[in-house]
């Protein structure tokens, strides 16, 4: 039995787009379609000017699947410039996990929950294993729904990823945590911002904004998460 797609981390379009020659009817040409994960990588790697590695860490998929990605729809663009094809980028939510706002024309449509360890309810905890409270927003097209502070479970070495996916959490946004919990969550398709620090409403802003990206490095001390 084949592997199923894996859910991966995109921002949604406003709307699918269509790129045509100048003067030629949509109607009269061929037409190649790139997907949205497609579009995704690109765009992190070839107008963000991330690497492969943050691209694959913010869409929750391994860099050889990124790579991937960047081949196939470069190659679809380029296809399209020579031979003077319709360029279709699709709107598709198929096995995609949409987040936060962008620069360009996309709207937050689904409802998602972001968790920041605390432990005064106020500041992002940087211990990510170690912190009393989870503070959970659930989100809405931008629109704060609800708050809530969840108590931490006893600390348990890959217990907190379980615990945090039962809490139906889209994205937890912490300073520091071991390789072991970013993979589990990773696995569970959870997205990890590392690097937070000081304010949770100044981070969840920045988040929703679109201005919040994990500095991508995992603590290399032993954290036992």
């Amino acid at each position: 039995m084949s592997r199923g797609k894996k859910d991966r981390f995109c921002r949604r379009l406003s709307d699918q787009k269509i790129y045509i020659p100048y003067g030629m009817p949509l109607d009269s040409l061929e037409k190649v379609s790139i997907e949205l994960d497609e579009f995704e990588a690109i765009r992190l790697c070839d107008y963000d000017g991330k690497s492969q590695i943050e691209a694959s860490e913010q869409m929750g998929l391994s860099r050889g699947t990124v790579q991937r990605l960047l081949l196939s729809g470069r190659k679809k663009i380029i296809d399209g410039f020579f031979h003077s094809k319709a360029i279709i980028v699709k709107n598709n939510n198929e096995n995609i996990k949409f987040k936060g706002e962008n620069n360009m024309t996309i709207d937050l449509k689904n409802t998602v929950r972001i968790a920041f360890p605390t432990n005064d309810k106020i500041t992002v905890e940087e211990h990510f294993g170690h912190c009393k409270f989870f503070a959970i927003f659930t989100v809405n097209d931008k629109e704060l729904m609800d708050t809530e502070y969840v108590t931490a479970p006893a600390h348990q070495p890959g217990l907190l990823p379980k615990f945090l996916g039962e809490l139906n959490a889209n994205a937890i946004i912490t300073g520091g945590m071991g390789q072991m919990a970013i993979n589990l969550f990773k696995e569970a398709n959870i997205e990890v911002i590392l690097g937070a620090r000081g304010s949770i409403e100044t981070n969840l802003n920045e988040y929703l904004g679109g201005d919040l990206y994990s500095t991508g490095s995992a603590c290399q001390h032993d954290h036992n998460d």
